[in-house]
């Protein structure tokens, strides 16, 4: 299989740096360029707000940290690529984190798509749902969903 283009998609936890850093060694074997991405998740700003609304502030507050903690993991993913010789360009959108990573791979005719499985548990597992369920289920090309530690 020859990959053109890998999108990786980035939350910024260790599960989003075990696929950056799986991703990449990936692209770098294969010849292929990674578009890394970190999305500014609306649902994780909704679920904020259901428990603090009472405090606008405190909204923006979680909106700057949430675009804080994307930088980094983009700046975490160039460097990867970086250091393995392999071209990484970095996107951060606003949305919905499965509908946004299924838009990006479509609108750029993706090869694969990597991700973490991230873990999430209890109430925010059952308001925000599973990202990389739901990746798998519409992507429109195969989805590797990294877990725990691996080595390529």
């Amino acid at each position: 299989m020859m990959a053109d283009r890998i999108l990786i998609a980035t939350d910024g936890s260790r599960y989003g740096q075990m696929a950056v850093d799986y991703g990449v060694r990936l692209a770098g074997r294969l010849g292929a360029e990674v578009i890394a991405l970190y999305v500014v998740s609306l649902k994780s700003l909704e679920v904020y707000a259901l428990g603090h609304h009472d405090d606008i502030g405190g909204y923006a507050g979680a909106d700057a940290a949430l675009k804080d903690e994307g930088e980094k993991a983009l700046a975490y993913a160039a460097s990867a690529g970086k250091k393995a010789g392999v071209a990484v360009s970095t996107r951060m959108v606003r949305g919905y984190p499965a509908d946004e990573i299924i838009r990006l791979a479509s609108d750029e005719g993706v090869s694969m798509i990597v991700m973490g499985s991230l873990g999430k548990t209890g109430l925010e597992h059952l308001l925000l749902g599973s990202v990389s369920e739901a990746v798998v289920k519409k992507a429109p090309c195969p989805v590797l969903v990294v877990r725990g530690a691996v080595s390529a």
